[in-house]
């Protein structure tokens, strides 16, 4: 059943905020339909309410209309912030597919976001500009909109920032929402830019999560790596690929000594480091299970280096490869 009441709850929150402010829309040419007689279209997005900006930096806002309306009932929607050129009368293309693609994914997969969550993407958010360094995501609550109480209950605008490798590694090393706080002052209402650089060396951003992931921890217990294998037939021998020894080296400080455990997955067997007072290792038949004490943890992540190479720290040996 079309669900007016929801469309009419986000019409209701966007009435608030901008007034009558005129807005762009961008519709689905062809309405999507979860079930019944007519069959489902091919957007999940029915429509994109989409606000011209000129403070606190001249952007777009778009808000899109999915999860909470018109076939929906998630109680989230989401929102992005991109740059307005001067001569642009129209929000950019890739925009607008990253709203649709985020909440099909959502519809058709089942699963949801929430604040605080994150998604790599193995393909560039723009496929006219494949130079962005711009490849991941956090999700964080929209600076103007939030969390809204309507009739049809609370709505929670999911505002996506586009975040790069390196800020993306920065966040499973600490957690999004400290991440995208430390760089909101580089960041106006962030705003996801295509052409901007890694904020993840600037000073006060590094410090902040160096700080942070040491006071609190890592939020993220599970990695996905394309270059995993262990062996134990002299010892443990783990083999990664080069491009994961950064996240690597920045998570497992942030589990471990915080009583957390760490969990890689790659083509084989999973790895399972656990805190513990003494070294040792185990396979359950499901994974390898390897106990480290605090101070093994944060030699690992102080030794290897993101350099093809073997690296030898107390009973672990970690080969990097390319």
């Amino acid at each position: 059943m079309l669900n007016l009441d929801g469309w009419n709850a986000i019409d209701g929150v966007l009435k608030a905020r901008y007034g009558d402010a005129a807005r762009l829309e961008w519709d689905a040419p062809m309405p999507y339909r979860p079930a019944g007689p007519v069959p489902m279209g091919r957007f999940v997005t029915n429509t994109i309410a989409i606000y011209p900006r000129d403070e606190p930096v001249p952007h777009w806002h778009l808000v899109g209309y999915a999860l909470t309306a018109p076939y929906e009932e998630r109680g989230y929607e989401f929102t992005l912030r991109v740059p307005r050129r001067p001569e642009e009368t129209e929000a950019p293309n890739w925009a607008l597919a990253q709203l649709e693609h985020l909440a099909s994914y959502v519809v058709r997969s089942g699963n949801d976001f929430q604040v605080g969550h994150y998604i790599e993407f193995p393909d560039p958010l723009d496929p006219e500009r494949p130079d962005s360094e711009l490849r991941a995501g956090g999700l964080v609550l929209d600076p103007e909109l939030g969390r809204a109480r309507t009739e049809l209950g609370e709505i929670t605008f999911l505002q996506f920032v586009g975040l790069t490798t390196d800020e993306l590694h920065a966040a499973q090393a600490w957690h999004v929402d400290g991440l995208v706080e430390a760089m909101a002052p580089h960041l106006p209402m962030l705003i996801t830019d295509l052409g901007r650089m890694s904020l993840a060396d600037l000073p006060d951003v590094a410090r902040a999560v160096r700080e942070g992931s040491a006071r609190e921890g890592a939020g993220t217990g599970f990695l996905f790596f394309q270059r995993l294998a262990a062996d134990t037939s002299d010892g443990v021998t783990l083999e990664l690929g080069v491009q994961h020894v950064s996240q690597f080296t920045k998570v497992l400080p942030g589990r471990l000594p915080h009583g957390n455990p760490l969990i890689l997955r790659g083509p084989g067997e999973p790895v399972v480091f656990l805190p513990g007072r003494e070294f040792r290792h185990s396979r359950t038949g499901e994974a390898l299970e390897i106990t480290m004490p605090d101070g093994v943890a944060r030699a690992v992540a102080e030794a290897v280096r993101p350099r093809p190479g073997t690296y030898r720290v107390g009973p672990l040996t970690v080969n990097v490869v390319d």
